[in-house]
């Protein structure tokens, strides 16, 4: 919020509102860690309604409000990912208990490689030299490579990280 009270070009203000989003994550991570990842109804209503809706909410604005991609194949691919994305993640989370990350798995199914670089790609789309998205390849690369998974704990690191780079740039 401290970045919002400066003076910001549009683009820098679309990043910070972008990385609020996308930092939300982490309240429902929290959520879910506080409850100790037991399969209630607080597990399902986060894993099933409200992260995928913070990860649509994300793909929606950078789609439509970053780079104004109003044309019906937008749309649609728009349409198919949110769907796709309410689908994947429906059911309970659990602990992921193989690595020291032990990070959420959300919906009970570790994320896919495709899938999480194909979202990123849609993610960052015109905007590649993003610093969160570099950070997000290196991070998924990383995690994928030397860890058993834990890619609900990369969107903490990456939000960690790139608020402090918005911070570095607009100080």
């Amino acid at each position: 919020m401290y970045l919002l009270q400066n003076k910001l070009t549009k683009q820098w203000k679309q990043y910070i509102y972008s990385l609020l989003i996308f930092s939300s994550i982490q309240l429902l991570d929290a959520i879910l860690w506080y409850i100790k990842m037991e399969k209630n109804i607080i597990n399902y209503i986060v894993t099933s309604i409200l992260i995928p809706f913070i990860l649509s909410l994300l793909l929606y604005y950078n789609l439509f409000k970053i780079n104004k991609n109003i044309n019906i194949y937008f749309v649609l691919i728009f349409i198919v990912s949110a769907i796709y994305i309410f689908y994947r993640f429906n059911g309970y989370s659990i602990s992921l208990c193989s690595n020291k990350l032990s990070s959420p798995i959300w919906g009970s199914n570790e994320i896919k490689l495709w899938e999480i670089l194909g979202y990123c790609f849609l993610l960052f789309l015109n905007n590649y030299s993003n610093i969160a998205f570099i950070l997000s390849i290196i991070f998924i690369l990383f995690i994928y490579l030397f860890l058993d998974g834990a890619y609900g704990s990369l969107w903490c690191a990456i939000a960690n990280l790139s608020s402090l780079w918005y911070l570095y740039k607009l100080i």
